[in-house]
């Protein structure tokens, strides 16, 4: 797991898709997706509804516990 892969993850959940996310981070959705289904088989959950664009419940906790994480290291920069 690394900042990449829950950037993706945040990315997609404020974004509400795969491409806006990549938008949003300025890259290409393929690097999103990859980055999530790394996520994804590291922890063993489904994060994302790939039906509907949604998170799933195991995604919320993620997505909760990496705002958190990035709110600390921004904390450590300031």
């Amino acid at each position: 797991m690394d900042q990449r892969q829950l950037n993706a993850l945040v990315a997609v959940a404020d974004h509400g898709s795969f491409s806006a996310a990549a938008r949003a981070l300025h890259t290409v959705q393929s690097n999103v997706s990859t980055h999530v289904a790394r996520l994804e088989r590291e922890l063993g959950a489904v994060l994302i509804d790939r039906a509907t664009g949604t998170l799933t419940e195991p995604g919320q906790v993620v997505v909760d516990r990496a705002r958190r994480v990035q709110a600390e290291l921004d904390a450590l920069e300031a």
